[in-house]
This record gives C-alpha cells, sequence and structure tokens, in this order.
C-alpha cells in the first residue's frame, strides 16, 4: 500500500495533520465545533525505485485517492510527462470493488507493459456530485487499461483512463453523502437532492456543502424544483460565534433575498441542508464578512420544520374502502367509515388515493372505467377525473392533481393527470410510451415519480422527475432492475428517499426498502407471504398491506411478521399521498 492513512478531524477551520509517521488519531483545535466530522486521512507517496508495473499502478491509484492532494500532484509522479499534461483526475469518478491489476510485462528488459484493472464496476459520480449505480442489466465488470514506459530505466504511466478510479473504500473515505434541499415548484416545501461532497481540509465540509447547494439541483431534479439562491452567489466561509454558525456569502446573496417569499425559501434551503452539521444551530447570514445590510439575517431552523419533504407529519391517519365506502383506520373507534365520502353507487372502486389538502379527497379506480374523486366534507359526491377503461391506480401530488397511466395498448401508455371534473390533460413521458405501465406513484414532495414498467425485457422500477414548467416527466432512470422470472408487485413511498418494492419470485414475496437519491437497497428485505398492496408514511407510522383474501395486515417490527388488523371484507390500505 503506497499510501499511509491517518485518522483526522475536518471542520470549516481544519487543523493540519502530519505527512509521516504511523496511522494515529488527529485531532484539530475545534474538536467541540458541531461543525467538526472525523475522517480517514490518506496522505500520497511517490514511486518507489525500481518498482514494477503493477506497483506503479497501485501507487497512482493509492495517490490519486489522496482528497490531501487536490491537484493530485503526487498522482501525477507516477505519469510521463506527456500523461501529466492530457490526465485529468477532474472528468469523472468511477467506483469499484474486488479490483485487481494484473500485468502483461513477463521480463525485465522491456520498454513498455500494460496493466489492466480489473473488478466489479460500482458507479459513477457524475459532474454535479450525484452517485449514479451500475445498472446491473448492462453488467458490472470493470476493465480499464494502463500503458506503461520505461523513462530513466523506471516504469512510469504513459497512458491513463480518464478521470478518478476509485475503490469502494477509497470512495467512502473521499465522499461524504450529504442532501441538499430546493424548493418544491411553487410550494412551500423542499425537495431532498442527495450529493457525495469530497472532502478538501483546506477548505472544510461545512463551505463545500453550502457552495454545493448554491450551485442548484443535479440533473434528475433540474426543472423540478426551483433555488431561492440567485446565479451570483457564492461562499466566502462557515465558521461558529457562540451557539450561532455564520454563513459569509459574497454580495450576490443581497439580491437573492429582496422578496420576503424568497427569503423565506432560501432560510429553509439553509437550515435543513446544514443541518447534519450545526445540530439546528441558529445560523447568521453574513456578506462579506459584514453583518447583512439593513440588520442581521439570523435563520431559526425550528421555524422552516413545515418544509419538511415528507409532507406528513405526527402520526397521519390511513384509510381504506369496505364495499366501496371510504373507512378510517381507527380501531378505539370502530374504523369509522367516512361520513363526507360519497355512497360508491353502482361502482366497483379499487387503487385508493388519498390528498392532503385541508379538505382531502379520495380518489380510486371503478373496475368498469374511469378515476372517480370525491371529497371528505358533507355532500361529496363520486366526480370522474379522468375517462378511461385499462387505468393504473391514481396517485395524488402536493398540489391537488390526480395522476393515472392509460394503458392503451400492448407496450403504449399515456400519462394523463387531471386538477378537477373538467378535463384530464395528457403529459409528456418518452421513456414510458413504448412500455406497458402497471404503477404510477408521484412522491409526497410532488417532484419525484416511481414507476413499475415493462419495455419486453421484464419488470423494473424507473425513478424520475416531474418538469412543471414544460409538464413532463422526464430523467427516468433504473432503480430495481429487470430480473428474470421477477414480478414487480407494487410500489409505495415511504418518505422522501425511500421506496418500498414488493417482488413476486420463485422463492416467494418480499418488501425491500429502496433508497431513491443512491439508487441501492436502504435495508434488508421483509417476507411478505401473501400481500398483494402496500401502505407506507414517514417516521413512525406503520407498514400496512392488502392481503389477497381481503385483510388488511400490518407489520409488527418486533416479531418481523404481519399480523392481522382488520379481517375482510377491508381493502386498499392507503396513507396520504401514498
Amino acid at each position: 500500500m503506497l499510501a499511509l492513512i491517518i485518522v483526522a478531524v475536518t471542520s470549516a477551520s481544519c487543523a493540519g495533520a502530519p505527512t509521516g509517521g504511523a496511522i494515529f488519531s488527529a485531532r484539530g483545535k475545534g474538536q467541540g465545533d458541531p461543525l467538526s466530522q472525523p475522517y480517514v486521512r490518506i496522505i500520497a507517496s511517490a514511486p518507489k525505485p525500481q518498482a514494477s508495473p503493477i506497483d506503479i499502478v497501485d501507487g497512482f491509484l493509492a495517490a490519486a485517492a489522496s482528497f490531501d492532494d487536490p491537484l493530485r500532484t503526487v498522482a501525477r509522479q507516477y505519469l510521463t510527462g506527456e500523461a501529466q499534461r492530457t490526465w485529468s483526475p477532474f472528468d469523472s469518478v468511477t467506483v469499484y470493488d474486488q479490483g485487481e491489476a494484473k500485468s502483461d510485462a513477463s521480463r525485465d528488459d522491456i520498454q513498455q507493459a500494460h496493466v489492466t484493472l480489473k473488478g466489479n464496476l460500482l458507479g459513477t459520480l457524475d459532474t454535479d456530485n450525484h452517485y449514479v449505480p451500475n445498472d446491473a442489466s448492462s453488467g458490472n465488470e470493470l476493465n480499464k487499461g494502463f500503458t506503461l514506459v520505461k523513462v530513466g530505466g523506471e516504469w512510469r504511466i504513459s497512458s491513463a483512463p480518464p478521470g478518478l478510479l476509485l475503490s469502494n473504500d477509497d470512495f467512502k473515505r473521499a465522499y461524504r453523502s450529504f442532501s441538499l434541499y430546493y424548493p418544491a415548484y411553487h410550494s412551500p416545501g423542499l425537495v431532498a437532492d442527495q450529493v457525495r461532497v469530497s472532502i478538501n481540509p483546506g477548505v472544510g465540509l461545512a463551505k463545500a456543502l453550502v457552495h454545493r447547494l448554491t450551485e442548484g439541483p443535479t440533473t434528475p431534479l433540474r426543472g423540478a424544483v426551483e433555488s431561492a439562491f440567485g446565479p451570483n452567489v457564492d461562499v466566502n466561509k462557515v465558521s461558529v460565534e457562540g451557539d450561532t454558525v455564520v454563513v459569509d456569502f459574497t454580495y450576490g446573496i443581497v439580491d437573492s433575498v429582496q422578496e420576503q417569499e424568497n427569503k423565506e425559501a432560501l432560510s429553509a434551503q439553509l437550515s435543513w441542508t446544514l443541518k447534519p452539521l450545526t445540530e439546528s444551530r441558529r445560523i447568521e447570514v453574513q456578506v462579506n464578512g459584514e453583518q447583512f445590510p439593513g440588520g442581521p439575517f439570523v435563520i431559526d431552523p425550528r421555524q422552516y420544520e413545515n418544509f419538511d419533504p415528507d409532507v406528513l407529519s405526527g402520526n397521519p391517519e390511513a384509510y381504506y374502502l369496505q364495499q366501496g365506502r371510504l373507512h378510517v383506520i381507527d380501531k378505539d373507534s370502530g374504523n369509522p367509515a367516512v361520513p363526507g365520502a360519497g355512497a360508491p353507487g353502482t361502482h366497483q372502486f379499487t387503487g385508493l388515493a388519498i390528498s392532503n389538502d385541508q379538505l382531502a379527497k379520495a380518489a380510486a379506480v371503478d373496475k368498469t372505467g374511469g378515476i372517480w374523486v370525491t371529497g371528505t366534507s358533507p355532500g361529496s359526491q363520486w366526480q370522474r377525473w379522468i375517462e378511461g377503461t385499462n387505468l393504473t391506480a391514481p396517485s395524488w401530488d402536493r398540489y391537488g392533481d390526480v395522476w393515472s397511466v392509460s394503458r392503451q395498448g400492448p407496450r403504449k401508455s399515456q400519462v394523463l393527470r387531471a386538477h378537477d371534473p373538467s378535463r384530464q390533460v395528457p403529459v409528456s413521458a418518452p421513456d414510458l410510451e413504448s412500455t406497458d405501465v402497471t404503477a404510477f406513484r408521484v412522491a409526497r414532495d410532488g417532484a419525484r415519480v416511481a414507476v413499475i414498467c415493462d419495455d419486453g425485457h421484464g419488470q423494473r422500477v424507473l425513478v424520475g422527475s416531474i418538469n412543471r414548467t414544460a409538464w413532463a416527466v422526464q430523467n427516468l432512470h433504473p432503480l430495481v432492475p429487470a430480473v428474470e422470472d421477477q414480478k414487480i408487485v407494487d410500489i409505495a413511498w415511504r418518505d422522501a428517499d425511500t421506496l418500498l418494492v414488493l417482488t413476486k419470485t420463485k422463492s416467494g414475496l418480499e418488501l425491500t426498502p429502496w433508497s431513491v437519491t443512491q439508487g441501492i437497497r436502504s435495508d434488508s428485505a421483509k417476507p411478505a407471504t401473501h400481500i398483494e398492496n402496500i401502505a407506507a408514511a414517514p417516521e413512525t407510522a406503520p407498514l400496512l398491506a392488502g392481503a389477497a383474501d381481503g385483510e388488511i395486515l400490518i407489520w409488527d417490527t418486533q416479531k418481523r411478521l404481519w399480523t392481522t388488523l382488520l379481517k375482510a371484507p377491508a381493502a386498499t390500505p392507503t396513507y396520504p399521498l401514498g
């Protein structure tokens, strides 16, 4: 291992660590600073004399993984003069596991050698610091080649793959995962956008995080969210003064908060983004080291809790259908029918969805056709909002629109939305038009969507976003890949980041949480036995499921099994905006 690894602490003003010696713990004088974060530090080592081609490549990879050397000056010592000029560590980041370098050099007297780095490709970090897991359906083999030549009798790399090649361990050491927060489109709420922030001891995590926030959302959310930060804003410094975190911006911040509504949105963005580092302390915004013009600009994070991207708070009520009537799950009150919801009449409703308006509305699919909606206020009646005979279960967004997909033929789908019964509006979704869509769920934040679809190569789950300016479902990419003999039965949003996926294979049913922002399984799978639909909500709300026999089940976290909550003929449990 041609690198020295030490443990240090990074903060807004990080103390330096020695560059030699054994592995040890180094602590900066800001140890009690809430912006301090411990990290493992890698000090790069220069090439050793008479090193073999494999040693040179291993040393280059280790030196390139050192974030203490942002320009990779030590790593460049492993390159020839021409390669030093052409290789750029900033082009991309490729993450791999179980990597091994192999060389074709068989004799000491040869003047050129080739080394291949093989391993399992895990993912890439794109140019806006968004981690993109590898799509296993396209293969997961890493195969990167290096060419080496003799320079003054020593092996040096004359051709190296562009960007950084980081083992999974090095990637975890060099980058921290944080959520940025951006205002939902024309809504007093936030949308989480996860990025990987590189550790740079000369900058500090807090400053790097705020700087990344000012640059705007990552590609998957562009067009789906807004930002209160104007185009000419950057951060000078982040520091702690007593019980206040001081964020010093360039003058562009003054123009960004001229309107009170924008000032509130920016305050919410900043307080939610810095929450992991500031421990909810007050935040003061300064301008070029001076007090904000017109008086102190101090943010109390507690005032922006209502911007929660999960939307629901406390213990939300769950609903279900029984013989077409809407009921609340409330064992203490006998699970009463909702008095305002209209009687079903001749309708046969399935696929229940509940909005989160002050006066909530229910939407359901009528087996004979259409998406029908009723209010929960007295006198409400069922009205058809979306027409069609082959529609997916409805999904509400935070803006009061109901969504569904019309399946118009084999691998022919059209996304539809409606805000009232007057008309339904087709929404552009080019990536779905030639697929069979069986589920379409808008996240509670109103920005993301999750879709079960099949393009002829098996069912998979895609996630994307809604561009409300162009009215398009965009940036769709795989979350759960297609697997042979796998059926994806249902999906449900648990919180702003977690999508629950119910799958059926030859071995049975299982329910798996997936992190949408990271693209990975976020927890172990739960056995699912005979359930056929699922309902979830944030915080401590229990998982619910509808069984094939008409029962409603609840997940017992202690016993790790499903138990009966309501006996048949209850059906389709759901939480608001689920």
